[in-house]
């Protein structure tokens, strides 16, 4: 580090330096030559004596020292670098070194004082998540099995509508924390426009109808290009444009969906009729937290994080985006441009055919959760999709119950009182083998999280609030279609 190097760079028997705020444990003295503590106390009371620069004698009972000081500066604090030496100090060129090493010592704790704000933010933002994901599961869960009671439609459609609104605030959250750190993960995969911009249609639809827009948006056969990115993130992009279209436009309005075609690349514009954005606004729209006037009257809220997000995805896939308005009223258009590949036709996979509930009967799954809710109402989901389930509620629990019920997998929340899920996957490994599936069902969903369960034995990694759909269907390939299961256990 710079501080290591900074004895020998400047020559001197010790150096003692003060950081803004810290206590005086939290100095720091670096000495070449070791000075006795009683010493270095007395060397401490005298610090300061050296305001304007000049070099200092200080004796120390009989020992001479000769001393410079200088500012570090913090922003818009100071601390002090005071450096001795048993011989005299050249008055002008150690001078020069003394202050260039105070102004790196501060610029070097600014940056780590910074970065470790960032990470501190980082680690907030995934356990914000985390903890907001454990109520969204057991939401989610309900919702799914109200949807098989005709009779609650229309307040089942209503928890839903909410809760994927919540679920899409925490996924923001954490995507803009990806974004900042430069590891948002993305696939790399050939996808047509149309698939893209049909299913971010389907995710923007509900807002659009229930502030009663009209949508105007066609396909022709031109429009059939192929992209080479991630079908997720790329339906993201559009999906956020078309929402904010549908947020900032008065209930009635019009929002357009044009596509534009140049050798290599295609331009896909979302304009709307609606409140529009200030030309000094503009320029600051792709900004993470900035939202252009709309906190005094959106018609739905949001985190400022949207725009911020599909800038950073389009730039990902090698495109561009623009923002246009002619002010307050008069709407805005946002363009992405992105590049074209031609079209390769996979090897054509085989597909097994739908798991008959039949075939599910015989698969036992053990449900783990600490959350009670939680866990009743994924084994009364899996249940109702044929499955055998039983539930334990903490690691110890999971062990008694596993010896009874011989799960063929396990659904294991990673985050269990008594002995985490981690801990709990790598006994049940050692006790049982590799031979039963274990899923891991977390509020945590970074790539790290996703090695660390690995590294546990989980083979799946699911992000809470984990889709009944989704379990299921790893269940199905991983268990139900795999052949010779186990004998049903004792009774």
């Amino acid at each position: 580090m710079v501080m290591d190097a900074l004895p020998t760079a400047l020559d001197c028997d010790f150096i003692y330096l003060t950081i803004p705020g810290s206590s005086a444990r939290e100095r720091a003295s670096l000495r070449r030559a070791p000075l006795p503590e009683a010493r270095l106390a007395e060397l401490r009371s005298t610090a300061g004596i050296d305001t304007d620069g000049a070099d200092a004698l200080v004796m120390l009972g009989d020992e001479k020292l000769w001393c410079l000081e200088a500012e570090v500066p913090m922003g818009g604090e100071r601390g002090r670098l005071l450096v001795g030496r048993q011989a005299p100090l050249d008055p002008h060129t150690d001078r020069v070194l003394v202050r260039t090493a105070a102004n790196v010592v501060g610029t070097t704790l600014q940056t780590a004082q910074v970065l470790e704000v960032a990470r501190r933010k980082d680690d907030f933002l995934a356990m914000l998540g985390h903890e907001l994901r454990n109520p969204l599961a057991p939401i989610l869960t309900a919702v799914e099995l109200l949807a098989r009671h005709p009779e609650a439609v229309r307040e089942q459609r209503v928890i839903e509508r909410h809760t994927q609104h919540l679920a899409r605030l925490v996924d923001d959250l954490l995507d803009i924390s990806r974004v900042t750190r430069g590891s948002m993960g993305l696939r790399r995969e050939q996808v047509a426009l149309a698939s893209v911009l049909e299913r971010a249609v389907e995710i923007a639809s509900p807002l659009v109808s229930r502030h009663q827009h009209s949508l105007q948006f066609q396909l022709r056969s031109e429009d059939d290009v192929t992209l080479l990115g991630d079908p997720v993130r790329l339906a993201q992009i559009f999906a956020n444009l078309l929402t904010n279209a549908a947020k900032f436009t008065p209930s009635g309005g019009h929002i357009q969906v044009s596509i534009q075609h140049a050798p290599g690349r295609v331009q896909v514009t979302v304009r709307d009729n609606g409140r529009g954005i200030a030309r000094d606004q503009l320029g600051r729209i792709f900004e993470p937290f900035v939202q252009a006037d709309r906190e005094r009257d959106a018609l739905q809220g949001g985190l400022g994080l949207g725009l911020a997000i599909v800038s950073n995805l389009v730039e990902r896939h090698g495109g561009i985006i623009a923002g246009h308005s002619d002010g307050p009223g008069r709407g805005a258009a946002f363009t992405v441009e992105l590049p074209t590949v031609a079209r390769v036709e996979p090897p054509a996979k085989i597909t097994p055919p739908p798991q008959a509930a039949t075939a599910r009967a015989s698969v036992r799954v053990l449900v783990v959760d600490d959350n009670i809710d939680i866990a009743e109402l994924l084994s009364d989901a899996l249940q109702d999709e044929g499955f055998q389930t039983a539930v334990a509620h903490d690691a110890h629990g999971a062990l008694e119950r596993w010896r009874s019920f011989v799960p063929h997998a396990a659904v294991l929340d990673v985050g269990l009182p008594d002995l985490d899920g981690y801990e709990l996957a790598k006994t049940l490994r050692a006790q049982h083998g590799p031979k039963t599936t274990l899923i891991a069902a977390t509020g945590y969903g970074q790539a790290r999280d996703r090695v660390r369960a690995a590294d546990a034995g989980f083979d799946c990694h699911l992000v809470k609030p984990v889709s009944v759909q989704d379990l299921v269907l790893e269940l199905d390939q991983r268990v139900v279609s795999r052949r010779g299961l186990d004998t049903p256990p004792p009774s």
